[in-house]
């Protein structure tokens, strides 16, 4: 029944993101993808993702252990926006995949690591490839 929910809220989110992107209206000299781009495509893909949790057969049986792994990835993705500009792009990011590895049982070594790579990997395509300007934080980075 909670996937079913799961499903539902993903989908009016989508929904939702989708629509205000319609309201986002810039000058004719900006970008010609505009603003909408982004949130219309992650809208999509919410309501794609609702639509297949909503519409599967069957129910997800929670493990236990489940919910208190699940609090603490979504404590940490509370905390991650408020992250951002203090300390930056890569330092937030790599937290947050370092608490959600640990959450997931992963030791802490390779869970570091992964981190560290994944932070940098985005930054990498968002900040470089897709120009997209991204908080650097108190060292610059």
């Amino acid at each position: 029944m909670i996937d079913r929910l799961v499903g539902l809220i993903c989908a009016l989110l989508g929904a939702g993101a989708i629509w205000h992107a319609q309201t986002l209206h810039v000058p004719f000299a900006a970008d010609p993808v505009g603003p909408r781009m982004f949130p219309t495509i992650t809208g999509a893909v919410l309501i794609l993702g609702g639509a297949i949790l909503l519409l599967r057969p069957g129910t997800v049986a929670l493990e236990f252990g489940t919910w208190p792994r699940a609090l603490a990835v979504l404590v940490a993705s509370l905390i991650y926006p408020l992250l951002l500009l203090p300390i930056g792009f890569i330092a937030a990011t790599a937290l947050l995949c370092f608490v959600a590895a640990l959450a997931f049982h992963a030791r802490p070594l390779p869970a570091a690591a992964s981190a560290v790579a994944t932070a940098i990997v985005f930054f990498v395509l968002l900040d470089k490839v897709l120009d997209l300007p991204l908080p650097r934080g108190p060292l610059g980075i």
